[in-house]
């Protein structure tokens, strides 16, 4: 989706064209609408750089070297954490915003190694997921205490990283674990449309789409009755977000489309392998689908309109098993509808004036 100020420079071109709006108020409907910021190449190789320094201090603190006396160790560690905060707060002084953003994920970095280091340099024992979201909380509190965006996407990442951790530790026998990713979506959404951040949109985005995979607290039913209602919440969400683009842009567009994506996910799920009401939920599903397909063309929002196409042929395939359709005759089947949707589309196309 085209950014606000790019579609009214469009529109404005357009309007003055047909004598709707004088030529001489351009500049002015213009100055009032913020402009977007790009990252240039020069600003992209510098997050790149920091982000790979603060791999390089990981890699370099993680060996354990034999040489070098503990608490020694744990002064490097402290030492770069507190030099990256001050810089960052050094920065936010006088408004280097790209360097403040930089200088905070590095140092979130930094703190996710002191905490697994600090255990491993004084022998404590510890739980990895324990470590992972003790590490996005801090991230959260420097993201939030700078204004900082790409700190905020790091406490995210860190966050589900834990979640992915205890998961593992759940299927191997443990306790069913409480996933921190239905926090840190919406917690991330709301950042993301405060501070007008793309990157921490899609962070947020991908921790909704988890959040409708979190283990039940017991049993199948409890199971598909989480899908459900994750699939419900998301579509309001979705709803949400595609009612905000006017106002925060490609924020809230980026948003609206992952969270359909989930939505979708969720409504999936939740009649996956029940015999119960298979071809119920398919037909449900391809209806659902189609209503997806519909809006994402209503809306020009080709991300939208995709996702309802997979969804479309993933529907159709449920019901076709559903249905006892053996799969030689599913595979014919779509192989059918594919080429009538290409030959559809090239004529479609081919009419299409220049």
């Amino acid at each position: 989706m085209a950014s606000y100020r790019r579609r009214l420079e469009a529109d404005l071109e357009t309007w003055i064209a047909a004598g709707l709006v004088a030529a001489e108020n351009r500049d002015p409907i213009l100055a009032t609408v913020k402009a977007d910021r790009r990252l240039d190449a020069a600003t992209a190789l510098a997050a790149i750089g920091a982000f790979l320094a603060g791999a390089a201090v990981i890699a370099f603190i993680a060996a354990n070297w034999g040489a070098i006396p503990r608490l020694v160790r744990f002064g490097m560690i402290m030492s770069a954490f507190l030099g990256s905060a001050f810089g960052a707060a050094w920065a936010a002084a006088r408004g280097r915003e790209v360097t403040k953003n930089l200088l905070l994920a590095l140092s979130a970095l930094v703190f996710a190694a002191a905490i697994g280091l600090t255990g491993q340099i004084f022998d404590i024992a510890g739980d990895p997921a324990t470590a992972l979201r003790a590490a996005g909380l801090g991230a959260a509190l420097l993201a939030v205490a700078g204004r900082s965006p790409w700190t905020g996407a790091a406490a995210i990442a860190l966050l589900l990283l834990g979640d992915g951790a205890t998961l593992r530790g759940s299927l191997r026998g443990g306790d069913a674990p409480v996933w921190w990713a239905t926090l840190a979506a919406p917690a991330g959404a709301a950042l993301a449309l405060l501070w007008r951040s793309r990157p921490l949109a899609h962070a947020a985005g991908v921790a909704a789409v988890m959040a409708v995979f979190s283990p039940p607290w017991a049993g199948e039913e409890a199971m598909r009755g989480r899908f459900l209602l994750a699939a419900v919440v998301l579509a309001g969400l979705a709803a949400a977000a595609r009612a905000g683009r006017v106002r925060y842009g490609a924020v809230s567009a980026d948003l609206y489309g992952w969270a359909t994506a989930g939505g979708l996910i969720g409504f999936a799920a939740w009649g996956l392998g029940s015999e119960a009401f298979g071809v119920a939920h398919a037909v449900m599903w391809l209806a659902l689908s189609g209503a997806v397909v519909a809006l994402g063309r209503n809306d020009s929002e080709g991300r939208i309109t995709a996702l309802g196409v997979l969804s479309l042929l993933a529907a159709g395939a449920a019901l076709l098993f559903n249905l006892g359709v053996g799969l030689l005759t599913t595979a014919a089947v779509f192989a059918g509808c594919s080429v009538v949707a290409l030959v559809v589309a090239f004529l479609l196309r081919r009419g299409r004036p220049a």
